[in-house]
This record gives C-alpha cells, sequence and structure tokens, in this order.
C-alpha cells in the first residue's frame, strides 16, 4: 500500500543553510532521508516536503489544510520563527499549534509534531534561549492533551552542535545533514505506527 507523508514546517523542514542564506539539497533534508529509510524498509511511501524557511505557526495554521489535504499522516515542526521574537508570546503560539492539530482532526488526519531545536544564544539573545524549555514543555503537555505524538528537538540537539548544525559563521539555528537525519529517525517509529 502507498502512503503520503506531508513534512510540513519551517527552514529545519526544508534544510535550510543559516551562513549561506539559502535551502541546501532536498535529498539531505529529513524528509527525503526518512523515505530512504522507509523504502529500505519496503514501505512504500511519498514523503513530500513542505518546509517554508522563515514561516511561524501562523503560517502552519492558514495552509494546514492546503498543504495536508490527501496525505495519510502530517508532521508539523513550526517554532523557530516565532520564539526568537520576543513579541510573540508562547500562549499566541500554543494557540496557533492548537489550530493545527484540530484542523487534523477534522481531516481525520494522523498528525505528529516536532519541538523546536535547541538553538545558539547569539540567535536572539539569551533570554530569548531561556524561552525554548518552557514553549517546548507546553507545547509536549498540549500534544499529550490532543494524544498526538511529540517529538522532542531541543533536549537531543543541545549537544555537540558542531556535528548537529550546518552554521559556522553565523549562530547555530539550523541543523546540518547529520542532525537532518537524525530528526528522520527519531520521527520513524512514529511514523510507521500512524500509517499502521
Amino acid at each position: 500500500m502507498d502512503h503520503t507523508i506531508v513534512a510540513f514546517g519551517d527552514g529545519n523542514t526544508r534544510f535550510y543553510l543559516g551562513d549561506e542564506g539559502c535551502c541546501g539539497p532536498l535529498e539531505l533534508a529529513w524528509p527525503a532521508q526518512m523515505a530512504d529509510i522507509l523504502c529500505a524498509l519496503g514501505v512504500k511511501a511519498e514523503v513530500r516536503n513542505e518546509g517554508y524557511p522563515g514561516e511561524p505557526a501562523a503560517f502552519a495554521r492558514a495552509e494546514f489544510e492546503r498543504v495536508a489535504r490527501g496525505a495519510d499522516l502530517c508532521v508539523v515542526g513550526f517554532g523557530l520563527d516565532d520564539i526568537r521574537r520576543l513579541e510573540r508570546t508562547m500562549s499566541f503560539y500554543l494557540s496557533e499549534m492548537e489550530d493545527v492539530i484540530r484542523q487534523a482532526e477534522e481531516l481525520d488526519l494522523a498528525l505528529i509534531v516536532l519541538g523546536i531545536p535547541w538553538f545558539d544564544g547569539d540567535f536572539g539573545g539569551a533570554l530569548v534561549q531561556t524561552r525554548l524549555p518552557k514553549w517546548n514543555g507546553a507545547l509536549q503537555e498540549l500534544c499529550e492533551r490532543y494524544h498526538v505524538p511529540f517529538v522532542d528537538l531541543y533536549t537531543p540537539f543541545g549537544t555537540n552542535v558542531e556535528r548537529w548544525y550546518c552554521e559556522k559563521r553565523t549562530p547555530r539555528r539550523h541543523l546540518s545533514a547529520a542532525g537532518q537525519r537524525r530528526v528522520a529517525e527519531m520521527v520513524l517509529p512514529l511514523a510507521l505506527q500512524a500509517l499502521k
């Protein structure tokens, strides 16, 4: 049976290269890497990359139905461009993500939510970085309330940052090809469960 998975997120879904200010090769982004793993396991699945660098959760809410319609599973990852802007509150971010979850329910669509990855303190400042565990914890609680699988991308990527992040000259905030592979591996078991 063929499956369609939509990966809907920001620059960390699209494999954005922060130092270069452009997108990297699609085949190195986690959706393509997960598609390769699924193929090796004998699972026929298209994993469509709907990554939009620089877009916040409001974009996810507004575009979710268009992007996800017809899919069997959607993996959503937004927040990097919300959390770094002090005028955007956690409650507003959570309300937008909750609306995405409700839209998935209305479409009878399986959903997986990605947390906000660790980023360098120079990206947005130290105050912004202190928001990361709070926002991720609140997002995880929201997902638990709706029985939606949540993938923690904050804890595993805060160490060995030279490996997990692609930036060398600018603050680390976008996952490297190795980091993208790790996301694929973390999402994989949840995706297989959702597609059963």
